[in-house]
């Protein structure tokens, strides 16, 4: 367990600056386009990547996930480290397509570290705690983040916190260094091949196809929120970014609250109540974000963050449990298509909203997908889970040992 705790303490490092970037960038675009609409869309251009993530899941199944992660992370702080400069000459179009690499690099180091290197460096028997730890320390960290992000822009600027943000990539991708390989399976079938492999598994798994639909209707609305709560705060409530940065930070703590009760909720249940609980909880929510008060909407977005943490963590180990190791890249590459590919068109979403006058008018997309995506796990409730496929399982390990 010592390289999963390695692991997931440079991932914390990593999240407490990478959540540099989520009050950073639209503060910034705020500063030099006096636009809404761009800081909104930035989140549009970090996620949108991840609608090509079924193409990437095969190279993450083929090769070392270790290194595939470490180069991610590198990646993703190059990328960071040039936004200043591009920002500095006003170079907008650039600072979106910077963002848009990250977004791209960022779906490799989280699907080979999430969902590759932690089922490899825990045994079966206590993923489910360790998804919860892992889970619960990343959004403690995304508690530290806001807060510090706040204080650092306020006391010297957004190049700073920037640069920052940047220097916590490298420092997890140097740590990946010291974490053992994780080489799959040598295979010699194309990418093509492990690719219609791992949509094949998908389709023939009903309750991973439920479980998708439910979050990414969630993500819908929820996906854009943090940076519209912060456009609001700071173009309607005239809140200063330290203020800001303690709101988002209350909701992180809560996030990582959730995560941490998830495997302690229902205990003895299946995991469908669960997740049909934290779901519930976060649509919750997402109802008081349409009270006028700007406090009620800050305990809104806490109540939410509490389920959303809830669901992360058991959805989490729901899929690092049930997805076969060899297919983990492919599959959970299709699952983040949908999930986080809405989160894109929830920028788009509350992009249009964002300038309206009211929390009603603003949030409302979040508190109406919230609801849709209870009701659309809450009907299947009462089916059964159906098991692995075995024949596809045989066909595509019988393929790579043929091959």
């Amino acid at each position: 367990m010592r390289a999963f705790w390695l692991l997931t303490w440079a991932s914390a490092v990593s999240t407490v600056g990478n959540t540099f970037l989520y009050i950073a960038i639209p503060w910034a675009l705020l500063e030099s386009t006096d636009s809404s609409l761009l800081a909104v869309l930035s989140v549009a251009a970090q996620t949108a990547p991840y609608l090509v993530a079924p193409f990437i899941g095969p190279l993450i199944d083929r090769y070392d996930r270790r290194f595939l992660y470490a180069a991610g992370e590198l990646i993703q702080g190059a990328s960071v480290a040039v936004i200043p400069l591009l920002l500095a000459y006003d170079q907008v179009a650039a600072v979106f397509g910077a963002l848009f690499l990250l977004g791209l690099a960022n779906v490799v180091s989280d699907v080979a570290g999430d969902y590759g290197l932690i089922p490899a460096l825990v045994p079966r028997d206590k993923l489910d705690k360790a998804s919860s730890q892992f889970t619960s320390i990343l959004l403690v960290a995304r508690f530290v983040g806001p807060a510090l992000a706040g204080f650092t822009i306020a006391a010297v600027g957004t190049t700073w916190a920037l640069e920052i943000d940047a220097a916590t990539f490298v420092f997890t991708a140097l740590v990946a260094v010291f974490l053992p390989k994780v080489k799959p399976q040598e295979v010699t079938t194309s990418l093509s091949t492990m690719l219609r492999e791992g949509i094949a598994y998908f389709r023939a798994r009903p309750d991973l196809r439920r479980l998708t639909m439910a979050v990414a209707l969630y993500n819908l609305g929820a996906g854009a929120l943090e940076p519209t709560l912060l456009t609001v705060g700071g173009d309607q409530w005239n809140w200063s970014p330290t203020a800001l940065g303690v709101a988002v930070s209350c909701g992180a703590v809560a996030a990582a609250l959730g995560a941490w009760l998830s495997p302690r909720a229902l205990v003895g249940d299946n995991r469908r109540r669960q997740v049909t609980l934290w779901l519930g909880i976060a649509a919750v929510g997402s109802v008081g974000l349409l009270v006028s008060a700007p406090l009620a909407v800050v305990i809104g977005f806490c109540i939410l963050c509490l389920g959303e943490g809830g669901v992360n963590a058991a959805t989490m180990a729901y899929r690092q449990q049930e997805i076969p190791d060899e297919l983990a890249g492919r599959v959970n590459a299709v699952i983040r298509t949908f999930i986080t590919g809405a989160v894109p068109i929830s920028a788009l979403l509350l992009g249009l909203t964002v300038n309206l006058t009211g929390s009603l008018q603003v949030f409302f997309p979040v508190t109406v997908t919230a609801l849709l995506a209870v009701g659309v796990w809450a009907f299947a409730r009462d089916r059964a889970r159906p098991k692995p496929e075995p024949d596809l399982i045989s066909a595509t390990t019988d393929t790579r040992a043929g091959a």
